[in-house]
């Protein structure tokens, strides 16, 4: 039990400080911005990362992934829990629970309901690379934080660590859940 304290102490100090540490300013044209901030897209157009939640674009807007689709540059309310809905990418057919469009034909797949991002012809962890003029680079920000449905928990040889639900967010049985989504009578409307 002490190398497990010990490692999830090094884990969180590490996370700590690489968060502190390690900002850089990048360029997206003439604005400059953090990584656990914003995206940039097509090195011009600038999404935030609210509640822990990286936007994406559709068309001239921003958008969350797990509420909505980009279709023809128009956004489409999609079901998270609706296996059976699908949607066009260029010849395409995919589940917007399980992937993302970008540019009316480049599918990236989610990673436990975070999105992957496009860089040229390649797909990337945000939480891991930068991509400016579709080149990648390692991501001086701080991770992502885990969506709804999304699982929370990380395990190797050494032990289990929990990464963080967004915020309003709760961890239940590795999974960060809504609790409204649980108990919808307990939430006000």
């Amino acid at each position: 039990m002490f190398t497990l304290n010990k490692f999830l102490v090094g884990a969180v100090f590490a996370v700590v400080t690489g968060r502190v540490v390690a900002q850089e300013l990048l360029d997206c044209g003439s604005s400059q911005y953090y990584a656990s901030e914003y995206t940039c897209f097509n090195d011009t157009f600038l999404c935030p990362v609210q509640s822990g939640i990286r936007y994406l674009r559709c068309g001239d807007a921003c958008y969350s992934p797990n509420q909505y689709t980009c279709e023809n540059d128009a956004l489409e309310l999609y079901n998270p829990t609706n296996p059976d809905q699908l949607f066009d990418c260029g010849t395409a057919q995919y589940d917007p629970s399980d992937y993302v469009c970008y540019d009316g034909d480049f599918l990236c797949p989610k990673s436990d309901t975070v999105p992957t991002l496009r860089c040229g012809d390649a797909c990337y962890s945000p939480s891991l690379y930068t991509c400016s003029a579709g080149h990648l680079a390692p991501n001086p920000g701080s991770p992502d934080c885990i969506p709804n449905y999304g699982t929370n928990e990380v395990c190797n040889d050494k032990g289990c660590v929990l990464l963080p639900c967004c915020p309003g967010l709760l961890s239940i049985a590795s999974k960060c859940r809504d609790p409204c989504e649980l108990s919808p009578s307990s939430c006000s409307p």
